[in-house]
């Protein structure tokens, strides 16, 4: 039977469908990925299921007594919890089972009259304590931190103190810890280096209960998934067995779709041909009239259409620097105190370079420093005098209740709305989308607004951080073609190895 099923699920944000009759059903222990390219409503289907949104016609049903944890692209904690203290409140009433447990023993080591009873109800919450493993819980946080890359020392930071990447790892990793009955994530990869990525697969093959993610990362999908759901042009069609197998059979079925909508458009027009040469003859006009009634209650198949629109990124040149367009020497970065030694390094005119290490090691922090939002706390840095420096921000501050045609218009209050609309067209933000607000905008629709302005500026030196999460595989393509094809010089922090591969001339690794 279902743990979860959802029935005609219709839903549109005013201007068009973006669900119109889908449906989607979960059985205990599926491992299942919802697919689709940017803007096709996965989020948005996310957000039905788990009650953020209603939708406008279908049913969702919950089996009683199933619990779920989401993890979506836009979490709020309190953040000033430590990480460690986030952490171990998944467990929290356990430990207050053991307080109580305590408790009793130390009222009924008084020898009082009632002390057997006292005994007893110690005795069955250590028990309790025993089924759920309590003892071990240490070695359990211990597994899951340590596979998503935190150190000891980020243990003991506020959430608000950690770096992004930071930050989206523990929502995850208290997630895992949480096991409920379906785990429900959306993007889990993201911010996840290769190694990282490899333990969330293997820890998630072998979980025994439910899940639903989305990704863009099709390694991940194939080593983790199931059951794969594709949602396309508002409906969705579940494949069972590996992402392989939905892959070759998706193939299959859309040259199927795309065979029957022209059988019968070839029907159709054979149809209207014989009853407008016959509704006027007195001979055959009674059969002309049934094969017009028989055509007014045929249900008429979609065209099948290329999926989303065209992408394309260029990022306009402005003139050449010197030899070295960055000079880094003896330079120490961080808040309070240095996260790294000291850094000293030349950044070639013209080369593409890739920052590696571990979330938190610094590698935002360093462009951040380097573009004087973050002092430093000793060395220098210059620029070439030469240098137009463009800044892509994975987790820039944005009013989520502005459209991505007002985001634009506020950048440059001089463009006309139809070259405000031809810039977000350009990136595969469509017109209906363009005038919704962020706040009912995918993560990929969101990365391809922000990376737009990069797109108007002339620049010799881009500095990326991030600019691949959220993106399906059409915009990535896009994104690494505009890079590879601009003269200037870029500096990319990305943990999707597969996008940066080919592309750089050499890594920087902080550690």
């Amino acid at each position: 039977m279902a743990i979860l099923e959802a029935s005609n699920i219709y839903f549109d944000y005013g201007d068009k469908p973006l669900l119109s009759g889908a449906d989607l059903k979960i059985n205990p222990g599926e491992h299942c990925a919802l697919v689709g390219i940017n803007g096709s409503g996965k989020s948005t289907m996310l957000q039905l299921l788990i009650g953020e949104r209603r939708p406008d016609k279908g049913t969702i049903t919950w089996e009683p007594h199933v619990t779920y944890t989401y993890l979506d692209q836009h979490l709020t904690v309190n953040m000033d919890l430590k990480a460690e203290e986030y952490f171990y409140g998944v467990y929290s009433h356990l430990f207050k089972k053991e307080k109580e447990m305590e408790r009793l023993y130390e009222e009924a080591s008084s020898g009082e009259e009632g002390y057997e009873k006292l005994l007893a109800r110690a005795e069955r919450l250590g028990n309790e304590l025993l089924e759920a493993d309590f003892y071990a819980l240490q070695a359990k946080v211990g597994n899951v931190v340590d596979g998503l890359g935190f150190r000891k020392e980020d243990l003991e930071k506020p959430l608000r103190l950690l770096s992004p990447g930071m930050r989206e790892k523990a929502f995850l990793s208290k997630m895992l810890l949480e096991e409920k009955d379906v785990l429900i994530m959306d993007e889990p990869t993201n911010f996840l280096d290769p190694t990282q990525v490899s333990y969330l697969a293997q820890y998630l093959k072998s979980y025994p209960k439910a899940f639903l993610l989305i990704s863009h990362d099709e390694g991940f999908l194939k080593e983790v998934c199931d059951v794969v759901f594709y949602l396309r042009a508002g409906k969705i069609t579940r494949y069972k067995g590996t992402f392989e197998h939905y892959l070759a059979q998706k193939e299959i079925d859309l040259a199927q779709a795309e065979k029957d909508y022209l059988a019968q458009q070839r029907y159709i027009k054979k149809e209207e041909a014989f009853i407008a040469a016959h509704i006027v003859r007195a001979t055959s006009a009674r059969a002309a009239k049934s094969r017009r009634a028989r055509l007014e209650h045929l249900e008429r198949l979609d065209a099948p259409s290329k999926e989303g629109g065209e992408v394309s990124f260029r990022f306009p040149f402005s003139k050449d620097t010197g030899r070295n367009v960055l000079t880094v020497e003896n330079l120490e970065i961080g808040y309070n105190s240095p996260l790294l030694s000291p850094i000293s390094l030349e950044i070639p005119s013209g080369s593409k370079v890739a920052l590696l290490g571990h979330n938190g090691v610094g590698k935002t922090t360093f462009l951040k420093t380097i573009l004087s939002q973050i002092p430093a706390l000793s060395g220098s840095f210059m620029f070439h005098v030469n240098a137009d420096i463009l800044y892509f921000e994975q987790q820039a501050n944005i009013n989520m209740s502005l459209s991505p045609f007002d985001y634009l218009r506020d950048l440059y209050p001089d463009y006309d709305n139809t070259k405000i609309r031809s810039i977000l067209a350009s990136v595969g933000i469509k017109k209906e989308t363009a005038m919704r607000k962020f706040s009912e905008l995918s993560g990929g629709e969101i990365a391809k607004t922000k990376l737009a302005p990069l797109t108007q500026e002339k620049s010799n030196l881009l500095l990326l951080d991030e600019p691949t999460n959220h993106l399906d595989q059409k915009a990535k393509d896009a994104l690494f073609e505009a890079i590879e094809a601009y003269p200037g010089t870029v500096i990319l922090v990305c943990h999707e190895k597969d996008f940066s591969d080919g592309l750089i001339d050499f890594e920087i690794t902080f550690s």
